[in-house]
């Protein structure tokens, strides 16, 4: 070989390490496509994101406590009545009063009335038979039923303030009811006056004690 055509070929083989050297250093910029050859140990690795596990905090429930006061309910105390009067009084077209200093109210006063009880005979016709002429059903029957002439008024008076505080009665202006139930609600002097015809009356008095 001559020594024109070795320097040559030295020069073109120098040439081309020149080169080659010279593209393994450089990186391709960013703006490059990547299509530049990157050697592989200079290659940078991707970044990793470390990612924190999040702590179980858990719930938080507020109580709130109230403090309730009972006051306890007293018991309801029974009150007792005595019975101080229990009397039977007839009329007959008079007026009777009894008077009772209640200490304790209330005063409970109890009437019953008994009217006279009246009879009267009378004919019928009897509704089961049928007439002949030596029969006319005809009936004798005796019908009794409350006097109904029988009357009776009753006040109740409260002697200290001359108040009447109650007042009923039976027949005339009254109903006929039988019964009558007063309380005079407050202590003091009640006088009591019953008047009335043809009946009899069952007082009761009873007192809370």
């Amino acid at each position: 070989m001559r020594a024109s055509s070795f320097v040559s070929v030295s020069a073109g083989i120098l040439l081309v390490l020149l080169l080659l050297s010279s593209g393994c250093g450089e990186r391709p910029s960013k703006g490059d496509g990547g299509g530049g050859f990157q050697p592989f140990w200079e290659s940078t690795p991707a970044p990793t994101t470390q990612v924190s596990p999040t702590p179980d905090v858990g719930s938080v429930v507020e109580i709130t406590y109230e403090m309730v006061t009972i006051t306890p309910q007293p018991t309801p105390t029974e009150i007792i009545y005595v019975e101080v009067l229990n009397k039977e009084y007839l009329f007959k077209a008079n007026t009777t009063a009894l008077e009772y200093q209640a200490e304790h109210a209330p005063l409970l006063i109890d009437v019953t009335l008994k009217p006279n009880i009246v009879s009267r005979g009378t004919v019928e016709r009897d509704p089961t038979c049928t007439p002949t002429e030596f029969n006319t059903c005809l009936r004798a029957v005796t019908a009794t039923y409350p006097d109904p002439t029988a009357w009776f008024s009753l006040k109740v008076i409260n002697t200290g303030t001359g108040q009447i505080v109650a007042q009923d009665g039976y027949g005339r202006e009254y109903d006929v009811s039988e019964q009558m139930h007063i309380t005079a609600k407050s202590p003091g002097m009640y006088r009591i006056e019953m008047t009335g015809n043809r009946l009899s009356a069952v007082v009761r008095l009873r007192v809370a004690t």
